[in-house]
């Protein structure tokens, strides 16, 4: 689910990718471990977004109230799909990084 321009930014800055001293490597290692964590919880939030969803299903009595939920929750999960692709992009980078320190 990336889209071309993040894919291309990436390749392209993989290209760039040079050998780091021990203290950096260590500092992308945490840094990756940071993306992971950050990944998880994006996961866990979309998961809660379709929990919600099924709440704002069983809302008959306001049914515009639910119409507003449901698209800001739409953007919200859309928003979290992209910030996943680039969480995903960044944990690439990083490991080639590492794997070339």
């Amino acid at each position: 689910m990336v889209d071309r321009i993040t894919q291309e930014a990436l390749t392209d800055t993989l290209d760039n990718v040079i050998s780091l001293p021990l203290g950096q490597t260590s500092l992308v290692a945490n840094i990756w471990r940071d993306c992971k964590s950050l990944r998880q919880g994006i996961l866990t939030m979309q998961q809660c977004l379709g929990a919600l969803g099924d709440l704002v299903r069983n809302l008959d009595d306001r049914p515009g109230e639910a119409d507003r939920l449901r698209v800001h929750m739409t953007e919200l999960n859309e928003l979290l799909s992209l910030r996943l692709d680039q969480l995903l992009l960044t944990e690439r980078l990083l490991q080639e990084m590492l794997r070339r320190g």
